[in-house]
């Protein structure tokens, strides 16, 4: 089991915002559908695959784990 630093939160947490205005900008540029409501709904749904990457990614860095 580890904690995290202030420093990793602060990272993951700018890092995920620049994955989700990334997915948000390339849903809307693309206007995949007509609809604002589908567009919203393909957003939300590739951003919940991205997070889940995101996530795993970040498991495997090492940066700013403390041991308990």
């Amino acid at each position: 089991m580890f904690k995290e630093t202030k420093k990793r939160s602060i990272f993951k947490s700018i890092s995920w915002r620049l994955v989700a205005v990334a997915n948000s900008w390339t849903v809307l540029s693309l206007m995949i559908t007509k609809s604002n409501f589908w567009n919203a709904i393909i957003m939300n749904i590739t951003g919940f695959f991205l997070f889940y990457i995101f996530e795993r990614i970040w498991n495997q860095i090492k940066f700013g784990r403390i041991k308990e």
